[in-house]
């Protein structure tokens, strides 16, 4: 009798699967990037300068976008020698603050489509992070990393998005992080700012379907860049103990995988064991029949390592405050 009760647990779970395979819209994969046009906000160093160099790799005309010119010009110098010798590939920078009005987003992007040709992938990689207890920051700072993270990614995604449907073709990426899958003590402001990035594209996701239009979010664990080492200035000593347990990643292997997943036509680009693991267990628009099956089999499993992990975080949460206390009582006495 139990023989048959998990027989029937296994036609019934194949059965659903095949089924949600059916149901599941192809996804166009592409094998390189020839004469496609890709622009990239925050090209000009970091993850998205890795991006923009793999991305000439397959053959790309690439405009990469940033606030400071002299970044961008040395940037477009390295990005150059990346692109396949005789190819005429167009390696081209604008100037632009994302943060600013539409309007200027907009004027800015319709020239570089003049100029290049129409934006077949956008990577949306400008970004920033300020760390604090959320009650401890400046206000100006929470504003700077809402429109920053937030808005410099939402409004280039609506300039992007009807020419993309009107030709039922291209690619988005948005870059999130990890601190969007998880709430992480110091990460209250910037994690808010990324999970509102996270909540539009898994919201567009659904708004695409039935194109050929597609979204790729990824969630890029701590990676060795510019910005990363701008952020261990503003970082609490805990945020340190917990954000470092899960290692520390190249540019280039977080920018190549990116592009890969993105050609690839997945909707989620994650790194490492621990960005799998989040990901199975918080990601809930389907990616494929294989994410679906791995949440059935293993969802409980993993909230039960998750805890695990979580209250490991609180335990050296409480060790921070505890030290703090004792500080403040020496400071006392003295």
């Amino acid at each position: 009798m139990f023989l048959y009760i998990i027989l029937g647990l296994i036609i019934a779970v194949c059965s659903f699967l095949i089924i949600l395979h059916q149901c599941l819209e192809k996804k166009t994969v592409y094998t390189d990037l020839k004469n496609k046009h890709v622009v990239i906000t925050g090209g000009s160093s970091g993850i998205g300068k890795a991006a923009a160099s793999e991305a000439a790799k397959l053959g790309a005309h690439v405009t990469i976008i940033g606030r400071d010119i002299q970044k961008l010009i040395l940037a477009v110098s390295d990005i150059t020698a990346h692109c396949k010798p005789y190819s005429g590939q167009k390696i081209q920078y604008a100037t632009l603050d994302v943060t600013t009005d539409y309007d200027s987003i907009e004027k800015c992007l319709s020239q570089i489509e003049r100029d290049v040709g129409p934006i077949f992938m956008l990577i949306n990689c400008a970004g920033m992070c300020i760390c604090g207890q959320f009650d401890k920051m400046k206000v100006e700072a929470i504003k700077q990393m809402i429109d920053l993270n937030y808005f410099g990614t939402a409004y280039p995604t609506r300039y992007v998005l009807p020419k993309m449907k009107e030709r039922n073709e291209g690619s988005i990426v948005f870059v999130s992080t990890e601190a969007a899958l998880l709430g992480i003590y110091g990460y209250s402001a910037y994690g808010a700012a990324k999970w509102a990035v996270r909540g539009l594209a898994e919201s567009v996701f659904m708004e695409l379907v039935g194109t050929n239009v597609r979204l790729t979010l990824a969630f890029p664990p701590d990676t060795d860049t510019p910005g990363f080492k701008n952020e261990e200035l503003t970082k609490p000593k805990e945020t340190k103990q917990i954000s470092g347990s899960g290692g520390l990643h190249t540019a280039e292997e977080v920018g190549r995988k990116m592009i890969k997943d993105a050609m690839n036509g997945k909707t989620y680009s994650v790194f490492g064991f621990s960005g799998h693991l989040l990901s199975i267990l918080y990601c809930g628009t389907i990616d494929s029949a294989t994410q679906v099956l791995l949440q059935i089999l293993s969802l409980g499993v993993i909230r039960a390592i998750m805890v695990a992990i979580q209250l490991s975080f609180h335990k050296i949460v409480r060790k921070g405050l505890e030290e703090q206390h004792n500080e403040k009582e020496k400071d006392k006495v003295q």
